[in-house]
């Protein structure tokens, strides 16, 4: 019959196995999210590797679960196909939770919710729409990014 230390040791080598083992199997998912039709990373850092590696700008929400312009922005927007399209072929996407993530919130000093801030794939902001847009308006701001971008070539 084994020691009960043996079984002990054995007992945390399985979890603190298992434990990494399940952190690394889900890592890539822990970073994203989605909002109606758009698949959002939630990590900034990250995304704006892949921005880098993909030459795209980068489309950084700022948003909250209680805000109602958010929701309606969301609702509206979120769901529109072209702006869907849109994004999805030529941005890098990034949700940012202002009451989790406030390092982000502070460091682009947004003061309210929702805030839309567009960079370039080494993090120089291009464009900021603070407060709710409407998604005609939004629609024209991301090709007209999407112009100069194709412009700079």
């Amino acid at each position: 019959m084994p020691s009960k230390k043996l079984v002990l040791i054995l007992l945390v080598s399985i979890v603190l196995l298992s434990g990494c083992v399940s952190l690394k199997a889900d890592t890539p998912e822990t970073h994203k999210m989605t909002l109606k039709g758009l698949k959002f990373n939630t990590d900034l850092g990250l995304a704006l590797e892949e921005a880098k590696v993909q030459g795209k700008p980068v489309f950084v929400y700022f948003r909250s679960e209680s805000c109602g312009w958010c929701k309606k922005f969301e609702e509206e927007t979120f769901t529109n196909e072209s702006v869907i399209k849109t994004l999805n072929e030529n941005f890098i996407l990034v949700s940012i939770d202002v009451n989790e993530q406030k390092g982000d919130t502070r460091t682009f000093r947004v003061r309210g919710t929702p805030a839309e801030i567009f960079l370039d794939p080494d993090g120089t902001e291009i464009k900021r729409i603070p407060g709710y847009t409407e998604t005609e308006n939004f629609l024209y701001t991301i090709n007209e990014i999407i112009i100069q971008k194709e412009a700079q070539k």
